[in-house]
């Protein structure tokens, strides 16, 4: 059972009412992000970014360097429009990058 398929099982009056549906749609953003985020960075850096969130219309990314935050510099409304053309019914309004080389937790809804 894919993501996908959990999103169609969720998409009735319960998930719906629990904030599932919410949720399961802000997971799928940011592994799409994750996805994403390699082709905008250079070959040295291409794991140095990782989506970490995705609440309120913000798409949070963590940077493990200020080199990957330069480089990722400027992409930020390309990652937007890609994120939209594949997520139309999200309201996916902005990107907010933060320096951190210690993992963080998730944060879905």
């Amino acid at each position: 059972m894919g993501i996908s398929s959990l999103r169609d099982l969720l998409s009735g009056s319960v998930g719906g009412r629990f904030g599932m549906l919410k949720s399961v749609n802000a997971s799928m953003i940011v592994e799409a992000a994750n996805k994403m985020l390699p082709t905008y960075l250079p070959g040295d850096r291409r794991n140095d970014a990782t989506a970490v969130s995705f609440k309120n219309g913000i798409l949070r990314i963590q940077l493990r360097s200020s080199a990957a935050r330069y480089s990722f510099k400027g992409h930020e409304e390309d990652l937007l429009k890609k994120l939209g053309e594949e997520f139309p019914g999200s309201s996916i309004t902005k990107v907010s990058t933060f320096i951190s080389k210690n993992p963080i937790r998730y944060e879905f809804s």
